[in-house]
């Protein structure tokens, strides 16, 4: 399904407008998002907000998100994702694939996008910080290096501090259990939240056929991400 620019356009720019007043998001690094060309947009992962900051800091392009299968079953909120069409749902658990063959699909379906000059975002720990607590960052899943060095694109990491409490769970006050176990509280708490994109990361070419170059190159990528956010 080809994306809904016009309605991803009118909902990014209300969701900027709402997010600049209800979290004060302060955007920094905006520069390092090509204005055209493909790229693979990499941010840190704390809460489900995530990806409406991200999408919000982005001006002027449409974002193609590799989303939770969950999302698309969400009473209201799944339909409106389903007809702007740029959420490419996969069936996972804890950031683990439970249909490879549809992985492997849909992640070609980004990679052909990124190689046409799309925007794609990855969050590479897979998941939500459940069990860890603010600031520490998961290892990273090697996915995203790999989609970029196959496609030929630069990523552009990116940190964001205050989204963790922006949608709380109940286990984000005390982890017991696991997600499962706790329930969100349906609100859009009034955190300050800050988005930094750094500048463009390029892997190595090697990275997408070579397991040992890429486990490499993901480690990179996430000490530049830990670096991002210890400067903010």
């Amino acid at each position: 399904m080809a994306a809904n620019e016009k309605l991803y356009m009118a909902l990014r720019g209300a969701l900027e407008i709402y997010t600049r007043i209800n979290n004060r998001l302060e955007v920094a690094g905006a520069e390092h998002v090509p204005a055209g060309g493909g790229a693979l947009i990499c941010p840190c992962h704390a809460n489900f907000s995530d990806p409406f900051f991200v999408g919000a800091a982005i001006r002027g392009r449409v974002l193609h998100f590799l989303a939770w299968h969950g999302i698309e079953e969400m009473p209201l909120v799944g339909p409106l994702f389903k007809e702007v069409g740029t959420m490419h749902a996969i069936k996972e658990s804890y950031g683990v694939s439970l249909d490879k063959e549809e992985s492997r699909a849909v992640v070609g379906e980004l990679e052909e996008l990124l190689k046409s000059g799309e925007l794609c975002v990855i969050f590479p720990e897979g998941a939500i910080k459940h069990w860890i607590g603010p600031g520490e960052m998961k290892e990273f899943k090697p996915g995203a290096v790999r989609l970029a060095a196959r496609a030929g694109v630069p990523i552009i990491p990116v940190g964001m501090t205050g989204t963790r409490w922006v949608v709380p769970n109940i286990i984000n006050f005390h982890d017991f259990g696991g997600p499962d176990k706790g329930f969100w509280i349906p609100m859009a708490l009034p955190v300050k939240v800050r988005v930094r994109f750094g500048e463009p990361f390029i892997p190595d070419p090697a990275a997408a056929d070579d397991k040992a170059v890429c486990a490499s190159e993901t480690e990179r990528l996430r000490e530049t991400i830990i670096g991002i956010i210890d400067g903010m």
